[in-house]
């Protein structure tokens, strides 16, 4: 493993501490639904990275999915949120780039155990992100209360490092394409949650790009291509 440290603090920055700060940021300025399309763009830069830097296969029937899924995805935020603000749209196209190539990475070190790669990229990341504190325009304050005490650490803890074990452990027993796909489902799922708990309601809009993404998804894990390189 110790050769491998350097691809892993890599990870850290390209994984965690950079993509982190610079949705943060852009959150800023676009709506909730404008960055979930931008980062809808995921998958599609790992298709890219995949074929061109990484020289993987895929089959048309895979890059149809991750279209159609794309479509979905527009079609259930709506193409009314779209917002071209030219800067934080270029940081979380940034953002989603750097997802997209550590997927890649973390592919290629599926000899590591998921929970030992998740766990090192998650602590890298997070002694990557404190130098990023001196940019943030506001000054940080502790006087915060215990609920968001809470969300933090809910987020944290479930939402980013169980989630990622588990996202790891998908990703080096199928493919960098694959396991990105599943990030069209990020809205869907907070959508049907905020109907359950919420209250909020489904439109048939949502039903139907929720559908597409559904289908894109499927085509994407179904017709993967028979071969894949692990070596770097």
């Amino acid at each position: 493993m110790k050769e491998q440290i350097p691809a892993i603090l890599l990870l850290g920055i390209i994984n965690a501490a950079l993509p982190f700060f610079l949705y943060a940021y852009a959150a800023q300025e676009l709506s909730a639904g404008m960055l979930s399309i931008l980062n809808g763009t995921s998958p599609l830069f790992a298709l890219i990275i995949a074929i061109i830097i990484f020289k993987q296969n895929t089959t048309i029937m895979q890059i149809f999915g991750l279209g159609l899924g794309f479509i979905g995805l527009l079609v259930f935020i709506g193409v009314d949120k779209l917002s071209f603000i030219f800067f934080p749209v270029l940081l979380c196209l940034i953002g989603a780039f750097c997802y997209a190539y550590s997927n890649n990475i973390l592919f290629k070190l599926n000899h590591i155990r998921s929970s030992a790669l998740a766990s090192v990229t998650m602590i890298s990341g997070f002694f990557f992100s404190l130098p990023l504190i001196l940019v943030e325009p506001k000054a940080f304050s502790w006087d915060i209360s215990p609920e968001i005490i809470f969300a933090i650490f809910f987020l944290g803890l479930v939402s980013t490092g169980i989630s990622f074990i588990a996202y790891v452990i998908l990703l080096q027993r199928s493919s960098p394409v694959q396991a990105s796909s599943i990030i069209f489902l990020v809205p869907v799922t907070g959508i049907f949650w905020g109907a359950i708990f919420l209250g909020e309601v489904i439109s048939a809009k949502v039903l139907v790009g929720a559908f597409f993404i559904l289908i894109g998804i499927a085509l994407t894990n179904l017709f993967k291509p028979k071969v894949l390189s692990r070596d770097a």
